[in-house]
């Protein structure tokens, strides 16, 4: 009945049939097969089965049929996740599903496999398949939009990813500052504290085996190390999370199924970990955009205080040096005095330490070589640290130099050295050194692309933890004790360094130690040519304008002026000014504030003046100075005077200029 039925069938059946005996060989094909494979008539016949495969899954195949042949029975192949794949004569491959039957002759066991090219329904799976998890990934990206913060995201994504996925386990892993701990956000079977204590210690040993680029498969050595925290990982998958090409967690997906994972999965997998770097990476923006946005309403607000408290020590110290003229004779007046005019002084070194804050204070940038710098400024740094603590100092001789104000960056550097002396338990090792770096575009955020020195000050001290690190460069923030410190130091780094054109990074981790970074430009031009002194306009007794729109510090100006000897004529704005110059041709210099009520500052008013009055000298004041290109137009206008000014500060800069 069977010999009779079976050339029926195989003329009858529309799927490629092929009849194989017991060694193997196939014995009768149709012609479907044979279409099927690209083999003439009778062109199979003879064949060993595994012909019919790709050679790399032939030793294979041979030992599943021989097992198969042991103990037969009708059994469908390919039609789960297993991919089984046929070859064809000229050895294009395509995806097969195959039925095997064992059948009796009198001629011994057959076996009759019915073969299926799937290829088109397998395309259509994958793309429903696709199209999921496409799905998934916009829900995700919808989410992200929606949630209040990142944190709702991070908490529901494994839970979401094990619905997805129909895995056992899935982990979000991120390394806290230190690399010492993690916070791990997990679902399904696997335990999260036993997690986190796993990777908090071998966090890098995973890091360095994961690919940089894409979702990998585990191996067997990461599922022994991931499976301490959960029962029976049979496979799994995962990738790194990256911002900037610097590794901030990892994603892992579990599963208990022996079933391999297809490289659909690994897809999703990796275009979730991409969107979720890319959220944390639009916090962290809108976090650093938020603090410069405050630290920048911090500066206006302190460079006006500071404007004005410099007004208001103009007048005290002005009033006080006169009292101290008057009361020559009276010495417990002048030990009063005295008193006062050092509380003025140290007013004055406060508001100077917000100007920097502020990046409002003058600068005068030049070509500095720092090798030298630094080594004479480490020389007085090691004597003011003592012997308790030991400066080493790393600058070689053929760095650029940088385009930078040198006192400043003195004093910005004795402020971070002390406060890593101030960090460090009674003694310790500080390491200050000098190095240069290229900035690639879009590098770093806060900074242009280009030529860099970059001073770096290391100390191995208490550091500071994530919070007070993102508060360091506040002014008047400080962790230290009542009267040991005003809070200012960083803050005036801070400003020198963004005021300069460059960057301030502070690497901090608790208990091990800070690293500050000074960013500064390389200098693209050699210093300049000190020009000889203009002539100056000589005459006994000199006449000079006095502008300044606050009638106090204006009084004091005048009364300094008069008592040396010299004539002088009031204005309190630069309209008033130039029409008083006007009438009073013999002018010889104006000492004007730089700050002016009304549309004209110090700056323009002075090169108006000279131009109404050639060969007129200047003399500039100023708290803060906010007018453009300030050092370029010194050079033209004249001589800059700090507030609060000392009497002899005022007439030597006068007599310099007209002399």
């Amino acid at each position: 009945m069977t010999a009779l039925m079976l050339p029926q069938l195989f003329d009858i059946v529309p799927d490629a049939l092929l009849l194989v005996d017991a060694e193997g060989r196939i014995i009768r094909a149709n012609g479907n097969a044979e279409r099927l494979f690209g083999y003439g008539d009778d062109g199979l016949v003879g064949l060993a089965v595994e012909a019919l495969m790709p050679a790399g899954a032939r030793e294979r195949h041979l030992q599943h049929r021989l097992g198969y042949m042991s103990s037969p029975r009708v059994r469908p192949m390919g039609q789960s996740d297993q991919v089984l794949v046929g070859q064809k004569v000229d050895g294009q491959q395509f995806p097969v599903e195959i039925a095997l039957s064992p059948i009796d002759t009198a001629h011994g066991r057959h076996y009759l496999a019915s073969v299926r090219d799937i290829s088109e329904s397998q395309r259509v799976r994958q793309a429903l398949v696709r199209a999921s998890y496409d799905a998934f990934i916009a829900r995700l990206g919808q989410m992200a939009l929606d949630a209040g913060s990142e944190q709702q995201l991070v908490r529901s994504l494994p839970g979401m990813l094990i619905d997805e996925l129909q895995a056992d386990a899935v982990a979000l892993a991120f390394p806290e500052s230190d690399g010492q701990a993690m916070d791990v956000r997990v679902a399904g079977q696997i335990n999260g504290e036993a997690l986190r204590h796993i990777l908090s210690s071998r966090w890098a040993l995973l890091e360095a085996s994961l690919p940089v680029d894409r979702a990998t498969i585990l191996d067997d050595r990461q599922l022994e190390l991931l499976g301490e925290a959960g029962e029976g990982f049979a496979c799994g998958a995962a990738t790194l999370l990256r911002d900037r090409d610097q590794p901030t967690g990892a994603l892992m997906v579990l599963s208990t199924d022996t079933r391999p994972i297809q490289h659909d999965i690994l897809h999703l997998i990796q275009g979730v970990a991409v969107l979720v770097a890319a959220i944390m990476q639009r916090r962290r923006t809108a976090e650093q955009l938020a603090h410069a946005q405050r630290l920048d309403a911090l500066g206006q607000l302190t460079g006006g205080i500071a404007h004005d408290f410099n007004n208001l020590l103009t007048i005290i110290s002005g009033s006080l040096q006169l009292l101290d003229d008057e009361y020559a004779a009276h010495q417990s007046a002048r030990d009063l005095i005295a008193g006062a005019l050092h509380s003025v002084a140290r007013g004055a070194s406060l508001t100077s330490k917000l100007l920097a804050f502020a990046r409002r204070q003058p600068l005068a940038p030049q070509s500095v070589k720092l090798h030298q710098l630094v080594h004479d400024l480490g020389t007085m740094l090691q004597r003011i640290l003592g012997e308790s603590f030991s400066l080493t100092i790393e600058c070689h001789r053929g760095l650029p130099p940088a385009h930078v104000d040198p006192c400043q960056l003195e004093t910005a550097l004795v402020n971070v050295v002390l406060n890593a002396r101030d960090a460090l338990p009674g003694n310790g090792e500080i390491l200050l050194s000098v190095g240069e770096q290229w900035v690639r575009p879009q590098e770093m955020e806060e900074l242009q692309a280009g030529h860099y020195i970059v001073i770096r000050i290391a100390d191995r001290g208490m550091g500071m933890s994530a919070s007070t690190a993102r508060r360091a460069v506040e002014p008047f923030f400080t962790t230290k004790s009542m009267g040991q410190g005003s809070g200012l130091g960083l803050s005036m780094v801070y400003g020198f360094t963004r005021q300069s054109r460059g960057m301030l990074h502070i690497d901090t981790v608790h208990g091990r130690g800070t690293t500050v970074s000074m960013y500064l430009p390389v200098a693209t031009s050699l210093p300049e040519r000190v020009l000889p002194p203009r002539h100056r306009v000589e005459g006994a007794r000199q006449t000079i304008l006095v502008v300044e729109d606050d009638p106090g510090v204006r009084r004091v100006a005048v009364s300094f002026l008069q008592a040396a000897g010299y004539v002088t004529l009031e204005a309190c704005d630069g309209v008033e000014a130039l029409a008083i110059a006007k009438m009073h041709p013999e002018t010889a210099l104006v000492f004007s504030d730089v700050m002016l009520g009304g549309a004209m500052n110090g700056h323009a008013l002075a090169s108006t003046l000279r131009e109404q009055l050639p060969g007129l000298a200047a003399l500039l004041t100023t708290g803060h100075d906010d007018a453009p290109d300030v050092t370029s137009d010194l050079g033209h206008c004249g001589t800059l005077l700090r507030k609060p000014y000392r009497r002899e500060d005022l007439l030597v800069a006068v007599q310099q200029l007209i002399a």
